[in-house]
């Protein structure tokens, strides 16, 4: 950006605190430049999904409140500077409409302050089922608008194709279900205390269940064996298709950070129907493949149960 740095900072000048007769005298005084970061997004999420033939799903149904059938997406921005605004601005792309998301009427709305711990923390939980409800299926922008330090501009998100929840649509489909806690470093932001939460549908799979026995034994002078006891654990495969960086990052970058992280699964050939809000801890990345004539990627993870109780003891 070709801005002036007095637009892209916060300057603030008071008297410099000490003792004697020098700062009576103003010699000298405290002044600094507080730094803000301006995002730059080269290439909207539109313009990728286009340019790799990609359609980003979510799903909702009408007629069920079912977490597992109902989709939703969290946004959040954390400001820089006390007079920093955030507006979450949802766009229907058929007809232009644009839709503040300040309030309640299409998810969960929490503004600044909202958060005792994290007072400078703005979130919006979307709740798929109530746009579909009052807009209908079809395309969303979302998109956050920012006024910081005088500079006004927006951050877009992904276009979200809605549909109406069914056992056809979602086939071919895994949704990660996570709830963020604790300090992401790397951007700045604590989640700590709010029970921020969000989905993410991708094209793929779940599940090729493997099971592990550990067990232990007493072996006796005659070389008799007695069991003591014995565990299970289980091992569990999350493939997607070819899928954007956008998507991609999200997933390595956002979600498997969390500590609470569920999985579901929609193949209508998958061995078991059993993974719906599934919880899982990662166990390694099984390597992503890149392919030389895609921009695209496939994610390759392995997971293990997160909780680990299918036990037997002989004591």
């Amino acid at each position: 950006m070709a801005e002036n740095i007095q637009d892209l900072v916060h300057i603030k000048t008071e008297d410099f605190e000490c003792l004697g007769d020098v700062c009576g005298m103003k010699e000298r005084t405290l002044s600094y430049a507080l730094y803000v970061d301006i995002p730059e997004q080269p290439l909207t999420p539109e313009e990728v999904f286009k340019e790799c033939c990609y359609i980003h799903k979510v799903l909702a149904s009408s007629t069920s409140g079912k977490d597992y059938k109902n989709d939703y997406t969290g946004f959040f921005h954390k400001r820089q500077l006390p007079s920093e605004t955030c507006e979450f601005i949802m766009i229907e792309m058929e007809t232009g409409d644009e839709f503040e998301l300040d309030n309640d009427d299409y998810g969960t709305y929490k503004t600044f302050g909202s958060y005792t711990d994290q007072p400078d923390l703005t979130t919006f939980v979307l709740d798929w089922k109530k746009v579909l409800v009052d807009l209908g299926t079809g395309p969303y922008k979302i998109l956050k608008r920012v006024n910081l330090a005088g500079l006004a501009f927006d951050v877009e998100y992904l276009v979200y194709n809605l549909f109406e929840f069914s056992t056809g649509q979602a086939n071919g489909t895994a949704r990660i279900d996570v709830s963020m806690s604790g300090l992401l470093e790397k951007i700045g932001v604590d989640f700590t205390g709010t029970n921020f939460k969000t989905t993410l549908r991708v094209p793929g799979f779940f599940g090729r269940r493997e099971t592990k026995w550990e067990e232990d034994n007493l072996i006796d002078r005659r070389y008799v064996k007695t069991q003591i006891s014995m565990k299970q654990t289980n091992e569990f495969k999350f493939q997607t298709n070819m899928i954007p960086d956008c998507i991609s990052n999200e997933i390595f970058d956002f979600l498997l950070f969390s500590d609470d992280i569920r999985m579901n699964d929609y193949n209508l050939n998958n061995h078991s129907y059993a993974f719906q809000k599934f919880k899982v801890k990662l166990e390694s990345n099984e390597g992503t493949e890149h392919i030389t004539t895609s921009r695209k990627v496939r994610v390759n993870l392995l997971f293990n149960d997160k909780i680990v109780n299918n036990n037997k003891r002989n004591y």
